[in-house]
């Protein structure tokens, strides 16, 4: 089980040894990427993009060479997407089971292209944030597509060619309150999001903005409530139980760094961490219902700084477990540097991030 799965990478290590898997992601662009690489379903979206190729007669043309706009999908790129997705329904309703959800398996298939017809920008915080508004160009977006249907197919016969099983389950749901079956689960490999490291709701606007536009609203995931947003205004507020978390929040407020800083402490960082901890606390303790007798899991955490204080992510999970009646401990530790920060000239804390493997055990 991976019960904040990302990309799902546990069912393609799972896929190639030949075990089953369980993932559950809270992300709809990264579920939709687990339904396209799902090993059950690589050989019929190869033969979905096999009829999109044999179709460009019938792609979208563009009446314009390039927009410019200050929201995602200007009226241009719209229509370009609506045809595309029509045509995207079309072969998957040829190629699945009709017992299969067209409509995911189709948003699964374009959803990764969307951004080539997006009036965007990336900031320059590392790629981790996109930016409404800027210029399309048109010209050449067939050659593109083109180009992306055919390294999506050899990315797809890479994996039909390699998995040993195909049965693995793919879920959207949150970690903090999906019914996982009780007590089923006799392993766990996973990693939660690290905080003020990638801000999962902020990477993905292009592709949640095309999948509110595309009215796919039936179980579509507010990205307000992803663990480790940075967007928290308006969000009630929580305080974490575990004394870690509470140590953590209380050495911040009473560390000053001067008016501005403590400013920003106070109103945006104190109730981040806050908000961060509260909602990894509340998903392990969900997940818990979901373990066997027999169970052994592995957390990958890091913990970057903030300040002049080490974020205590590890040190968290393993109170949290602990807590729980399991036997949490740190199995491996490795600490480099300049990994999260834009300035390569950074030292001491700003500049460091540990990374644990903790073992979880009954």
């Amino acid at each position: 089980m991976d019960p904040m799965s990302g990309y799902g990478l546990l069912t393609q290590y799972c896929a190639e040894i030949g075990i089953a898997s369980y993932c559950l992601e809270f992300n709809r662009p990264q579920h939709l990427w687990q339904l396209l690489c799902h090993p059950a379903n690589a050989n019929a979206y190869c033969k979905s993009i096999d009829l999109i190729l044999e179709s460009i007669s019938r792609w979208p043309q563009h009446t314009a060479r390039a927009a410019i706009a200050v929201e995602w999908f200007p009226e241009e790129s719209r229509q370009i997407l609506h045809r595309l997705l029509n045509l995207s329904v079309e072969v998957v309703d040829c190629t699945f089971d009709t017992t299969c959800g067209s409509e995911d398996l189709a948003l699964a298939l374009i959803t990764p292209f969307v951004g080539r017809l997006s009036c965007c920008a990336a900031s320059s915080n590392l790629g981790t944030h996109t930016k409404e508004g800027g210029l399309c160009i048109y010209n050449g977006w067939q050659d593109d597509y083109h180009a992306y249907l055919l390294a999506l197919k050899r990315r797809l016969q890479s994996i039909t060619e390699k998995a040993k099983s195909t049965a693995h389950i793919a879920v959207l749901g949150d970690a903090r309150t999906y019914p996982l079956p009780e007590r089923r689960f006799k392993a766990m490999v996973s990693s939660p999001p690290y905080p003020n490291r990638h801000d999962y709701a902020s990477m993905f606007q292009v592709e949640l903005a095309f999948l509110d536009w595309a009215a796919s609203r039936n179980n579509v995931v507010s990205d307000e409530r992803i663990i480790g947003t940075n967007f928290i205004s308006g969000r009630e507020a929580i305080s974490p139980k575990t004394s870690k978390a509470q140590e953590f929040l209380s050495a911040i407020a009473s560390d000053s760094h001067g008016k501005q800083a403590d400013y920003h402490d106070r109103i945006y960082y104190i109730p981040y961490y806050e908000q961060y901890f509260a909602d990894i606390e509340r998903a392990y303790f969900n997940v818990s219902r979901g373990i066997a007798d027999d169970f052994e899991g592995y957390i990958v955490v890091a913990n970057n700084a903030h300040r002049n204080l080490i974020v205590p992510v590890a040190e968290v999970i393993i109170e949290i477990w602990n807590d729980l009646g399991f036997n949490a401990s740190i199995s491996e530790a490795e600490e480099t540097y300049h990994v999260g920060t834009m300035n390569p000239r950074a030292r001491g804390h700003k500049a460091r991030q540990t990374e644990y493997v903790i073992k979880v055990v009954r």
